[in-house]
């Protein structure tokens, strides 16, 4: 099984050096293609996967995720990996920089060293680095270096932020499905045409913003915040009730109490969006639609796990990464809550109920 080191939300970040190393390995025999089916991406979403063969001595591949074990975007990408290695024999090693819960600058650099330090003690073939904190903080100083070979996926942000593309470099953007998004809205609300965005003050929403910046006839972005704390967040949604027909929902989920150092907990801060929002929410990750919001049309981190996971068997099996085009992850799941949906007194067409994948109930 892979062992996942996180910086948890009471652990003091330590040089790699003192603490007990006991790498875990193993091989992977899922017989899984991707070609997921909706029931499959919502399991992806909430598992993370083990294995119980030893295979030490063969390649070794360390993931280091920005953010945290439990949390379901960094669990599909953990098990997306696994279940891209198949039946081959490589060792995976699992490493979570925890900083969606912790934000501050300090801990993020001090996570990045932590990082580095797995890294020249376990001496990886191919790190797999998944989304922007992850490159900002350790992966992007291995750009142009022989070796160790880097592939990123979830990144937001434009590969050049991070040196990339470089010879051995190669990965996955992540996109938000902002356009399908506001069609499968508009197929709920007809007559709806202003849209508000509110996302987190993290490097993810900096990122996804930047991308979310033309929207499709008919919708006209009427407002774009970024609150920083519960309260800047309380005061947006209010504003955004009479400026928009409804709000676009990314990130929420390192959102703060005044003062306070550590991040809220996520299904906290939508859980008050759902209650004091009388315009309808739209999501862009599973998460985000069983926290409560209308719909949307989602990304998959199983996705961009599964997809980075291949193009690291295909650096081990003598390709160089060069060669790997960097790519953007397309796979989208549309998904309604039926129960925000009757709450807030919106009809769902019989044409959307046959197309939507997946639908949540109460």
């Amino acid at each position: 099984m892979t062992e996942t080191r996180t910086t948890g939300r009471n652990a003091t970040v330590v040089p790699l050096a003192a603490a007990a190393i006991g790498l875990l390995t193993a091989v992977y025999t899922i017989s899984h293609s991707w070609g997921f089916s909706p029931a499959d991406i919502r399991a992806e979403e909430h598992q993370v996967m083990g294995g119980t063969t030893d295979t030490r001595g063969n390649p070794k591949v360390l993931l280091v995720d920005s953010y945290h074990a439990g949390y379901p975007w960094s669990d599909a990408i953990v098990r997306g990996v696994h279940m891209a290695a198949g039946g081959e024999r490589v060792q995976i090693e699992v490493f979570h920089m925890d900083t969606k819960r912790r934000t501050d600058e300090a801990w993020k650099q001090q996570a990045g060293i932590q990082a580095n330090e797995i890294v020249a003690q376990w001496q990886p073939d191919v790190i797999i680095a998944s989304d922007d904190n992850a490159q900002r903080y350790f992966a992007s100083a291995y750009a142009g270096k022989e070796r160790p070979a880097v592939v990123f996926c979830g990144v937001n942000a434009e590969p050049n932020a991070y040196g990339y593309p470089a010879p051995n470099v190669t990965g996955i953007l992540e996109r938000p499905h902002f356009a399908e998004s506001l069609h499968m809205l508009g197929q709920l609300l007809p007559h709806a045409s202003r849209i508000a965005i509110i996302s987190d003050d993290s490097e993810t929403s900096t990122g996804a913003i930047a991308y979310m910046t033309d929207p499709p006839s008919p919708w006209r972005i009427v407002s774009c915040e970024r609150p920083h704390t519960f309260d800047e967040w309380q005061e947006a949604v209010k504003r955004a009730q009479d400026q928009a027909d409804a709000i676009a929902v990314y990130m929420y989920h390192t959102v703060k109490r005044h003062g306070q150092e550590l991040s809220m907990e996520p299904k906290e801060v939508m859980a008050w969006t759902v209650t004091n929002s009388r315009i309808p929410l739209v999501g862009f990750f599973i998460f985000a639609v069983d926290d409560g919001t209308l719909c949307g049309y989602l990304e998959s981190g199983a996705e961009h796990g599964f997809k980075a996971g291949r193009m690291a068997l295909e650096v081990l099996h003598g390709h160089k990464p060069s060669e790997i085009p960097i790519v953007t992850a397309l796979e989208g799941y549309s998904m309604i809550n039926v129960a925000t949906a009757r709450r807030l007194g919106i009809t769902i067409p019989g044409g959307v109920l046959d197309t939507a994948q997946i639908i949540a109930g109460d």
